[in-house]
């Protein structure tokens, strides 16, 4: 079976090197480093346009949506109302936590401070009317449920994936540079 094989394997490697000696009707050889040359050459031009096709609108893609978010968000009543008086205040309570408001905390010392509204992320606020039903004498421990939207550690891996996207598109389109210098 080995040898067989070894034979088999000899036998076509003999008939591609003879398709670069054998000549068609019209006098040229079947097979020519200057085909392959052009061919290969024309194989790469077109995967390049491919990726770089699918890249631009990718890009395009990502572009339209950020478009789309900032519109949105610049629709929203709320945040023209923030931007509308242009001050915007941040006190930091006893446990470390940082708020931001468009009024300055009467129990606290607040910092004006001046945002750029294209740098913002605006998520709507939670609906807190049902604190103000909860009894202050309930003893019995809840877990705070907070939606998954808004979970911090799913925002966090959110912004990891997109960047671990980023990294390996510069990457490619780097790989496909390298290719077209070729």
């Amino acid at each position: 079976m080995k040898y067989f094989t070894y034979l088999a394997i000899s036998i076509m490697v003999i008939a591609v090197i003879s398709l670069f000696y054998l000549k068609k009707p019209d006098g040229q050889t079947w097979l020519s480093a200057l085909l392959i040359s052009n061919e290969s050459q024309q194989a790469k031009e077109k995967v390049i346009s491919l990726s770089s096709n699918v890249l631009d609108q990718a890009v395009q893609g990502v572009k339209q949506a950020g478009d789309q978010i900032v519109n949105r968000i610049s629709d929203e009543p709320a945040a023209a109302n923030a931007t509308s008086n242009g001050k915007i205040f941040k006190w930091q309570d006893e446990t470390g936590q940082w708020h931001f408001s468009d009024t300055p905390n009467p129990h606290a010392k607040s910092i004006e401070v001046t945002l750029d509204p294209k740098g913002v992320t605006i998520i709507a606020a939670e609906d807190t009317s049902i604190l103000n039903r909860i009894p202050k004498t309930l003893n019995t421990p809840t877990e705070q449920v907070v939606p998954s939207v808004f979970n911090s550690d799913s925002i966090k891996k959110l912004f990891q994936d997109t960047e671990n996207v980023k990294q390996k598109l510069e990457k490619r389109n780097k790989e496909i540079n390298n290719l077209s210098a070729l």
